[in-house]
């Protein structure tokens, strides 16, 4: 099965035949719109946002999906989907940006996101969780108890490990390959989008000169031998 996260910068409508050139089963979409369920071509597309043009969907190819009961729209950005596959959550991360853009009850971190949705990860048929997480243990600080680093831990004693740093053998902060670069400049390269997996195989994240014309994020694929 060959899982791809990636967030497409805006306007998926003009950039989907790129993404679906790779052949996925399932792929994890940041920032794209909102569009009807049967909008893609051989695909079904699941959205949540709270704006119509900037929101995190899930396209599953080939296959019939479902939102998981235990779904909650507070918690910005994350979204649990059953497929034929296997089930996922996807991510786009806001962490303290939610509080600061959105009213009433929301929450962006991950840690708080993990524990809602505990029962679903911790589920034979989850898959893992993958996204844009907006984070690094780079921006760590001990006095909060939201850091990334502890996010890894818990996810870790659920059986999800990243499938990059397990392929490559490197440190959390210390990645040699980055998923995002700031205002598209190649020198500003950071490592903010993951792939949590209970399987692995082989990772490939996009190259830039491919890439940064569709958006600042490359894309991260990984095929998995379920």
């Amino acid at each position: 099965m060959r899982l791809i996260t990636w967030n497409c910068n805006l306007n998926l409508k003009s950039k989907f035949e790129k993404i679906e050139s790779l052949s996925p089963h399932i792929v994890v979409i940041q920032e794209c719109e909102h569009l009807p369920k049967d909008y893609f071509p051989n695909a079904t597309y699941y959205w949540t946002g709270r704006n119509e043009k900037k929101g995190l969907g899930i396209l599953i190819f080939e296959g019939s999906g479902s939102v998981d009961s235990g779904f909650n729209e507070g918690l910005i950005y994350y979204l649990p989907i059953h497929s034929d596959f296997g089930s996922i959550l996807g991510v786009w991360s806001f962490n303290h940006r939610a509080k600061q853009r959105f009213t009433g009850e929301v929450e962006g971190h991950i840690v708080p996101a993990i524990a809602h949705y505990k029962e679903f990860l911790e589920k034979e048929s989850t898959i893992g969780i993958v996204g844009d997480f907006n984070n690094s243990v780079i921006w760590d600080k001990t006095s909060t108890k939201h850091t990334f680093s502890n996010a890894i831990h818990q996810l870790s004693e659920m059986g999800f490990e990243s499938a990059y740093h397990k392929m490559f053998a490197e440190d959390f902060g210390e990645e040699k390959l980055s998923t995002l670069f700031h205002t598209k400049n190649a020198d500003k390269g950071y490592h903010i989008d993951y792939l949590f997996l209970r399987h692995h195989g082989e990772v490939t994240v996009g190259d830039f000169q491919d890439w940064i014309k569709y958006s600042h994020h490359m894309p991260m694929m990984v095929d998995i031998n379920l």
